[in-house]
């Protein structure tokens, strides 16, 4: 819990850090053994329908001359393309695929698919050159898969996409958390807005005026996903960090977050208050040092201890 009249949020003792980095580990635990029976077969029932359904719009496709109408509407179906893109071996990742089709850094737009014949072809002749030689000898081949093939492409091919679709999700916990937050600083009487000249503020003129907080921008040169005002007129920089390990702790939280620490004192003095939202797996030793560069370290956890400091800054 945060004192709230203090000027600044809660300063943790070793064995206060200790025990909140344990609840955010059993949290992080029981969140991780409920995905079997619910976000992971979920995903698996979704990519599943995508995958069949792939299929059998491509059974409709002549290899050797495919017709550039069907290929482009699986392509800008984002379900059917991400499971198209899953052929592939390894998976290949749409900014890849841009690259590989193009030889530039652009993206594969919808709009550039829609207005490209040769476009779309390149990306279905590229998936095929690298599909899954184990999950698909026939396309190599050139012809028609058995029944047990095509039912074995299927399944492995559902579990492959499931599983990292899973990944992307767990990697946006973070994200989850803030929006947590949000919704109480919104309860609290704040509204969010867009942050203006693109995002980049590097000058107290462009400081959200409260009760307005932005969303992710770059405050004085780093990244922050949430830069909020008090009434006091100090601002807190705030980035949500969700660790699935002590060592990518380190990376997340004393590489990144408690290096900005250092450079908002630089930049602007005691004005901004540094904060980390914190959610997972975290180190103690990470955790201490981290605190002791001057980052104030929030638990998800304990949400209403922010809340009642925040609201305490008059």
């Amino acid at each position: 819990m945060n004192i709230p009249n203090s000027k600044a949020p809660r300063v943790w003792s070793g064995e206060e850090l200790a025990c909140e980095a344990q609840t955010a580990l059993e949290e992080f635990v029981d969140r991780r053994l409920k995905e079997p029976e619910g976000r992971y077969a979920t995903q698996v029932r979704s990519r599943r329908k995508a995958i069949i359904k792939l299929f059998k719009v491509l059974s409709g496709v002549d290899p050797a001359n495919p017709e550039p109408a069907v290929v482009r509407s699986i392509l800008l179906d984002d379900d059917l393309f991400g499971a198209l893109r899953y052929i592939a071996a390894p998976p290949v990742s749409e900014d890849d695929l841009g690259v590989l089709v193009t030889r530039k850094i652009l993206p594969l737009s919808k709009t550039a698919l829609r207005g490209s014949d040769p476009l779309v072809l390149k990306v279905l002749a590229l998936l095929c050159r690298l599909a899954d030689p184990y999950r698909f000898p026939w396309i190599a081949a050139k012809r028609t898969p058995s029944p047990r093939e095509l039912r074995t492409a299927i399944q492995t091919t559902t579990i492959l996409q499931a599983s990292q679709a899973l990944q992307t999700e767990r990697r946006g916990h973070g994200k989850i958390v803030e929006g947590r937050l949000e919704s109480r600083l919104t309860e609290l009487g704040f509204a969010k807005v867009s942050a203006p000249h693109r995002g980049i503020i590097d000058e107290p003129v462009k400081y959200p005026v409260y009760p307005t907080f932005y969303g992710e921008c770059t405050v004085h040169g780093r990244k922050v996903d949430l830069f909020i005002p008090l009434q006091t007129g100090r601002m807190i920089a705030l980035e949500a960090k969700d660790s699935s390990s002590g060592l990518n702790s380190v990376k997340r939280l004393n590489n990144d977050t408690a290096a900005k620490a250092k450079h908002f004192a630089a930049e602007a003095g005691k004005n901004i208050v540094n904060v980390a939202l914190l959610s997972g797996v975290f180190k103690l030793s990470s955790l201490v040092s981290a605190q002791n560069a001057g980052l104030y370290l929030v638990w998800a956890h304990d949400l209403d201890g922010f809340i009642d400091w925040v609201k305490a800054q008059t």
